[in-house]
C-alpha cells in the first residue's frame, strides 16, 4: 500500500509540473492576448486536472485502505502523520520527500494562477477598450442623473450600403 501511495504522489507531481509548465505558457499567451493559443491551453489544462482528479481519487481510495488496516490512520489525517505510520524507515523518508516535492510544486502553479487570473483581467480589459474604440463608445465627462457614467455610440458604419 506505502508503494502504491508513493507511486499515485509522483504522478501527482507529474501532473501538476505540466500544469506548471502550460501555466507559464499560458502568462506568455495572455501577454500577447493570442485567443486562439489560449484556447488550446484552456483545453490541454483540463485535460490535466482530470489526470490530477483521478490520481487524486485513488491517493483517497489507498488512504482509505491503509485506515483500515493501520487502526491509527484516519482518511483526515495530514500526510505526515500518514506517512509518519509507515514502519519501513526507507519508505517513509521517500514518501516525505515526494509530498515536500508535491506541496512546492502545487504553491508554484497556485502562484502561477493567481498571476494568470491577473493577466486574463488586463486582457479583457484590452479587449474592451479595443471594442470599444471600434465601435466608437466613448464616456461622457459628466455623470447621469443616477451618478452612472454617460456614453455616446459614434455610427462608424453605414449599414445602408
Amino acid at each position: 500500500m506505502w508503494q502504491d501511495l508513493t507511486e499515485i504522489i509522483a504522478t501527482l507531481i507529474t501532473e501538476y509540473q505540466k500544469l506548471k509548465k502550460l501555466g507559464e505558457e499560458k502568462r506568455a499567451v495572455l501577454a500577447a492576448v493570442d485567443l486562439k493559443a489560449l484556447e488550446k491551453i484552456v483545453h490541454q489544462e483540463e485535460t490535466i486536472i482530470e489526470q490530477i482528479n483521478k490520481a487524486e481519487t485513488k491517493r483517497q481510495d489507498v488512504i482509505n485502505q491503509l485506515a483500515k488496516q493501520y487502526v491509527t490512520i484516519k482518511p483526515d489525517m495530514a500526510m505526515q502523520d500518514v506517512w509518519g505510520q509507515c514502519t519501513d524507515g526507507q519508505m517513509r523518508n521517500l514518501l516525505e520527500r515526494s509530498h515536500k516535492t508535491l506541496e512546492d510544486v502545487v504553491k508554484k502553479v497556485q502562484a502561477l494562477q493567481e498571476n494568470n487570473e491577473i493577466m486574463i483581467s488586463a486582457a479583457l480589459s484590452v479587449i474592451n477598450f479595443k471594442l470599444n474604440q471600434l465601435g466608437g463608445t466613448t464616456a461622457e465627462p459628466s455623470y447621469g442623473q443616477s451618478g452612472q457614467e454617460k456614453y455616446t455610440h459614434e455610427k462608424n458604419l453605414d449599414l445602408e450600403v
